[in-house]
């Protein structure tokens, strides 16, 4: 398989289409707005980690600035919106040329790069006074390479049109401050002090089927997850469950977030009032139906067929990408998302911390397959007990004990092949 840094290159034979790709998309405008004072350089400045305050802050502490977090909220909803503007121009003029290759196997492209930036740039804009740390899916490696330039100047352009449209921020970015910005994303969390954690375009390969995506965003405090953001700009503002004649002419682009005691809830990325979500309160497993992800890749469908089965449910599973998955769930589209990974595969955090808290506040419960609550405090990965599922809290019982059956199955059968 080609480098990363070869398929950057718009000279690479495998991508003859990335030009086209190019300028299909809109231009920033002619007229550029600049940092009127301080300077760009101070830019970079604001990505500077500072390590200090995240070591000292302990967690009795962090808990103790709840009350801040209506700031943060705020922000982070700002940071998500803008990032899903960029995606959505992106996506409408994307083509198969335009992908390359991660080691993980999943595709990546430019609004990856260019949604991380943004983010970046939006929490260190609104929130100027604290200490940042990200932690994040990519980092600026592969464009700093030679043969990368021309991608790079698309994400820069990108990033620019996507701010001048906003209006919000007067300020015009050089590709440096994009890669800086970019590499804000280098943290590794843990349990002390405040880490912001985002996917940058979680889903990309619903993504690019023109599918479910989503750009999630939540903030670990002391360990834990005290708020998240899911910006889903192709998930319909009405339920996913209820079949519709006219599903083509339904609304998309929904905005969900949570802050921990506060409940979650959901409005249209157009910028309608919130309103408190909650999940379905199906008592009786035959009537629930459960979602899983799109990919067969990403997760064991027999072994949720099994556990399926036992639990006596009727409806055919929803399959769709992305943390789609956690706000569905969480205004009742479903009542149980199963995530059951192939072996050797490691959940990151930044794949389910803002829909954790998103389902939470809404009423759910997610755990791992042995009824552990999730742990974000152990660094950019979840360590888990065979997978994660997500239901109501009066399905859990039924449903830990058909997943805990349908594993040790599959052990047993495993163990005599």
């Amino acid at each position: 398989m080609a480098s990363r840094a070869a398929l950057l290159s718009t000279k690479n034979p495998s991508c003859p289409r990335l030009s086209a790709f190019s300028s299909s998309l809109p231009k920033p405008p002619h007229r550029l707005l600049f940092f009127p004072s301080p300077p760009p350089c101070r830019l970079r400045r604001l990505f500077s980690p500072l390590l200090s305050y995240n070591l000292h802050r302990s967690p009795a502490a962090s808990m103790a600035s709840a009350a801040s977090y209506e700031k943060e909220l705020a922000a982070a909803k700002k940071a998500a919106s803008v990032a899903a503007r960029l995606c959505q121009t992106v996506q409408k003029a994307l083509v198969q040329s335009d992908v390359q290759s991660k080691s993980d196997k999943s595709p990546v492209t430019v609004a990856d790069y260019g949604s991380q930036a943004l983010v970046s740039l939006v929490l260190k804009t609104e929130l100027p006074s604290e200490s940042f740390s990200l932690v994040a899916e990519e980092d600026s490696g592969d464009l700093r390479k030679d043969g990368a330039q021309e991608t790079l100047r698309r994400i820069t352009e990108l990033v620019n049109n996507t701010l001048s449209i906003d209006g919000t921020y007067n300020i015009t970015l050089s590709e440096e401050d994009v890669l800086v910005a970019i590499d804000s994303g280098k943290s590794e969390g843990g349990p002390n002090g405040r880490h912001w954690v985002l996917d940058p375009i979680d889903g990309t390969k619903g993504f690019l089927r023109g599918d479910q995506y989503a750009i999630a965003l939540a903030l670990l405090d002391g360990g834990r997850v005290v708020l998240g953001v899911l910006a889903c700009p192709n998930l319909p503002l009405t339920s996913i469950a209820i079949p519709d004649e006219h599903s083509l002419q339904k609304q998309v682009g929904c905005l969900f977030s949570a802050k921990i005691g506060d409940g979650a809830f959901m409005q249209s990325l157009n910028g309608s009032s919130p309103t408190k979500i909650h999940v379905s309160a199906i008592e009786n497993s035959e009537d629930a139906s459960f979602f899983e992800s799109f990919e067969a890749a990403h997760s064991m469908h027999d072994l949720s067929s099994v556990i399926a089965e036992k639990l006596g449910v009727r409806a055919p599973p929803v399959r769709i990408d992305s943390q789609a998955k956690y706000g569905a769930l969480a205004r009742g589209d479903g009542a149980i998302y199963l995530r059951f990974p192939h072996k050797g595969y490691r959940e990151k955090i930044w794949d389910h911390a803002a829909g954790y808290i998103v389902v939470t506040e809404a009423g759910g419960v997610a755990t791992d397959a042995a009824g552990n609550n999730l742990d974000f405090s152990k660094g950019r990965y979840l360590d888990l007990d065979t997978g994660i599922i997500v239901t109501n809290k009066k399905l859990m019982p039924a449903l830990l004990k058909a997943v805990q059956d349908a594993v040790k199955e599959k052990s047993q059968s495993a163990s005599l092949l």
